[in-house]
Formats: structure tokens, sequence, C-alpha cells
């Protein structure tokens, strides 16, 4: 199969599970509906046209972004450290997101009140509390690079912040009462749901920034993977290079755990599956194949955790994992096949 073919097979796959997303749930909707619905027909009942436009559709585009965001950021850190194992929760910058939601949760007074006294609430405060524990930690690594300048200390870094923040919450969790411990689990558990069409627009802007960053890097990312020694020799800034890459990063599995909690799984597996769907590591091709690959794996998961025939859903990171470890197991029992292009 010609890489063409498999782009325009990802891309038709991505449009089916997306009217798929518009299509499937709770509320019997029709083709007819849908139809109705983006024509701007009269006819259209209130409700459906409710539900499509202000839950389904905006549950959908947080899938795409969500998706292909985790995938991107996880094929940048297995590139930064030259580690099939790598991901983006590898810096510890979905811990630090963990911690702020914690500490907004679990904690009485302190940054609850002062959220309700810049008048936030509800999914815009979790999600700026997530934000700004995500940023705290990558404020801290990249001061540790500029420290060591070691991809490998920093990885040891990134791991020890995730572990800090780890033993943090469980104290958190350990002094907090019943409801607020069950509301930070049900975080944890990962959604799309939970992103309305305000929290969407933020969500798209740092999604574009992060995309940007990718797009100024892509091509010196090949040359990382041969040595920081090598790289430079064909004139990559290798400093520059590895900085914006954390950055993008930051940005890109920051903000999507804001808004949508630490989905699991996604940014560790896609990029797997796109190296042996393409047979190559080379990130002109790797790049856009992992953001469509994203993009279907997150539409997929999504609709098995809708389950249309119960009163609610799977928790998205029980799906997510029941699909990308199999995925990064089998893909690695054929052969030895992802070592060799690292």
């Amino acid at each position: 199969m010609s890489r063409l073919v498999l782009f325009i097979l990802l891309a038709l796959a991505g449009l089916a599970l997306f009217a798929l997303e518009l299509l499937w749930g709770q509320a019997d909707l029709g083709a007819d509906q849908i139809r109705q619905w983006l024509t701007g027909d009269p006819d259209l009942k209130a409700g459906a046209a409710l539900i499509l436009g202000e839950v389904r559709l905006p549950r959908a585009l947080t899938a795409v972004l969500a998706g292909s965001g985790l995938a991107v950021s996880g094929l940048l850190m297995q590139t930064y450290f030259r580690n099939p194992l790598a991901g983006p929760s590898v810096l510890g910058i979905t811990s630090g997101a963990s911690v702020g939601v914690a500490l907004l949760m679990l904690v009485m007074g302190g940054p609850a009140l002062l959220f309700q006294t810049l008048g936030l609430a509800g999914p815009l405060a979790v999600a700026l509390a997530a934000l700004v524990g995500a940023l705290g930690v990558l404020v801290l690594l990249l001061a540790f690079l500029r420290r060591l300048g070691d991809q490998v200390a920093l990885l040891i870094v990134g791991l020890m912040l995730g572990y800090l923040a780890g033993s943090a919450v469980s104290v958190l969790e350990y002094v907090a009462d019943e409801g607020a411990l069950r509301r930070y689990v049900l975080w944890g558990m990962g959604s799309f749901a939970q992103v309305g069409w305000n929290a969407l627009q933020w969500l798209a802007l740092a999604w574009v920034v992060g995309m940007v960053l990718v797009a100024v890097t892509y091509r010196k990312l090949d040359a990382l993977l041969l040595g920081d020694a090598y790289a430079q020799s064909l004139g990559v800034p290798v400093k520059q290079t590895r900085r914006l890459m954390l950055v993008a990063t930051g940005i890109l599995a920051g903000v999507i755990t804001a808004f949508c909690g630490p989905v699991a799984f996604l940014g560790l597996a896609v990029p797997h599956v796109g190296r042996f769907l393409l047979g190559t590591g080379k990130h002109n091709t790797l790049l856009p194949a992992s953001l469509l690959l994203g993009v279907v794996l997150a539409l997929g998961c999504d609709l098995i955790a809708r389950v249309p025939w119960s009163e609610g859903s799977l928790p998205l990171n029980a799906v997510t994992s029941m699909v990308g470890a199999p995925v990064v197991l089998a893909l690695v029992l054929r052969g030895r096949r992802l070592g060799r292009l690292f």
C-alpha cells in the first residue's frame, strides 16, 4: 500500500468516525436530522439541535484536537529521548496538571477561594488549575535543561517530578472528603465530554500554537535521532530545537490534560502504529500519519466509551488503555521492528 493511499484511508476513517460521533448516542438521531441541522432547517426539533450543536459536535471536535495533539507530543518525546517508551507524561507535565486539579478539588479554601474570588468556577476553573500545574512543571524542566544540558538527566528529572507530584496527590486524596475525592477521581478517568464551546476555543488556540512550534522544528527531528553531534554537524541548532520541542509538548499535553483529564496511552501508542504502517521513522511522513492516527484512535475510543445502550459511559482511560496496550505489545512482538527505527 502506498503512503498516499494510507493517508487517504486514514482521512476517510476519521471523517466516518466523526460522523458516527454525531449519530451515535443515547438519544436516537438519524441522518435526516443531521442533514436538517447542517442545512439550518427550521423544522428540526429544538432538542435535536441542542444535542448536536452543544453536546456531540464539541465532543467530537475535542476528540480530534486531543487525539492529534497527544499523538504529536508523544512522537516529539520519543524523538527527544530516542526512546520508544517515552510519551507526553514522561516529563511529569501530566502529573503537574494533576497536582493543580487536586489542589483545587481536594483542598478546602486556598486555591478554591482564590478562583472563586476571580469569578472562576466549574470546568473552566479545573482547566486553569491543571494548566497552571502543567506549565509550572514545564518551567522547571526548562530551567533544568539550561543547567544540565543532557536529555538523559532531564528524563530522570521528569520522572522524579512525576513521582513527587504523585506523592503530593496521594496525600491530598488521603485528607480529602468523599465528595471531593469522587470528583477528582472522575476527572482522572479522562473525558472529551466536558469541553463546551468556550473551553474549546482555548483548546483550539493552544493546539494551533503547539502545531506551529512543531512545524518550525519537524525538519530537524530526523537529525536528532542520529545524535546531537551529528545534528550539529548538519547545522541543526540542537539546544534551540530541543527547547522548542519541550515547549510544544508542554503546551499540547498540558492544555489537553487541563480540559480532558490525563488521557492515557494515545501519546505512547500512536507513533508506534505510524512507524509500523509506514515502515519508516522519517518525520516528514510519520508526523502527519501520527496526527491522523491520533484523530482516528481518539474518536474510536470515545465511541466505544459512550456505550449508547447503557445509561452512562465507560471511563475514557479504560478504553484507551485497552486499545493502546495490546497495540504496542503486538507491534513489539512482530520482530523488534520498532527498535530499528530509533
